[in-house]
């Protein structure tokens, strides 16, 4: 059985990786972990330890009741979840090192608002992508529930084998399909467009297929997956990243990405390389 932290701030945008993971509870048998970090005021840091149990008390009751209203506009059930109160000063280091405590399979997290890597800048979600170990499922503050039944990974292709274990893994949790796509600049020198298929013939099945597109390097590749994003609607967009700042303000934050201005309403489930 998966275990999932679900983090939440108790705001109304957080209520999308909410809804996000009780899909993913309908469709497979997994273990919701409901958690919320709370940083304490310069007085509650001063208050004795009776007074920070009481408080703790107080807010799982509160995310207890955040929760199960979500549940109720759901019309589902909940299954195996707990709720957990981490009263720690660093919210993001709290969530990773919670992640790692408890086992978690995944962090479930949510966007801040429209514009799903735009509003990301300076937000938990951003700094996540970055650093956790764990994968990451990043959820749009504007998510509807819907069956996952089709994955899109997007890969470079360099460590295809590898890479495709782990989306496959997840994928057959849900009986779902998988698209790769790959973008190249140079899709159309040479044998490359040849090479790439070969390699992929390897892999191909009635489940797995792979898609070569050529890279108009006047665009970011988040500009070229939004338009694929539209026209196949996947339930779920896969990517390996590189942990450092790099990798995520070439690819995620670039000039070319923030004026087509990246907006979707498909979840992103993120590895680390």
């Amino acid at each position: 059985m998966k275990k999932i932290l679900v983090t939440t701030d108790f705001s109304d945008t957080s209520k999308s990786a909410i809804r996000f993971a009780i899909q993913l509870a309908d469709q497979t048998p997994c273990e919701l972990l409901f958690y919320n970090v709370h940083t304490p005021t310069v007085v509650e840091t001063l208050t004795h330890q009776a007074h920070d149990d009481h408080k703790t008390e107080t807010m799982q009751n509160k995310l207890k009741k955040f929760v199960l209203s979500v549940y109720k506009a759901t019309e589902k059930q909940s299954g195996n979840i707990e709720f957990i109160i981490d009263n720690q000063c660093h919210v993001e280091s709290a969530i990773i090192n919670y992640a790692k405590k408890c086992n978690a399979d995944f962090i479930c997290i949510n966007t801040s608002g429209p514009g799903i890597f735009n509003q990301l800048i300076g937000t938990t979600a951003s700094k996540l992508i970055t650093t956790s170990p764990t994968p990451l499922l990043v959820v749009p503050y504007s998510y509807r529930r819907k069956p996952i039944d089709l994955l899109l990974y997007a890969s470079d292709m360099k460590k295809i084998g590898t890479e495709l274990q782990s989306v496959k893994k997840f994928a057959s949790l849900f009986d779902a399909e998988i698209a790769v796509y790959h973008y190249n600049e140079l899709l159309d020198k040479g044998n490359f467009k040849a090479d790439l298929e070969k390699t992929a013939k390897s892999y191909q099945s009635d489940k797995l297929r792979f898609n070569f597109k050529k890279l108009n390097i006047e665009f970011s590749l988040l500009n070229h997956l939004q338009i694929d994003i539209r026209e196949l609607r996947p339930s779920l967009l896969v990517m390996f990243t590189k942990q450092n700042r790099d990798w995520f303000e070439r690819h995620f934050l670039s000039s070319k990405t923030k004026e087509f201005g990246f907006d979707t309403n498909t979840p992103i489930l993120v590895f680390r390389k």
